[in-house]
């Protein structure tokens, strides 16, 4: 359970915790990317896991770095 406190987020796909100043990926379409509902990913594999599901137009993504604790 220590785990899951230590984690900034988790993976959409994967589940897998991103922990504090992890880098990570977003999915670039604006409906993917609300405020209330923003999906993000552990890496590209995750994301191009997610691409087919959604059957994005134009699919792109962006890396991020999580915050600091």
């Amino acid at each position: 359970m220590a785990a899951d406190t230590a984690a900034w987020g988790k993976c959409n796909v994967c589940k897998k915790p991103i922990a504090f100043g992890a880098p990570y990926v977003k999915c670039t379409v604006s409906t993917c990317n609300r405020k209330r509902f923003t999906l993000i990913f552990c890496g590209h594999e995750c994301w191009d896991a997610h691409n087919p599901e959604f059957n994005h137009r134009d699919p792109a993504y962006t890396e991020h770095v999580a915050p600091a604790q």
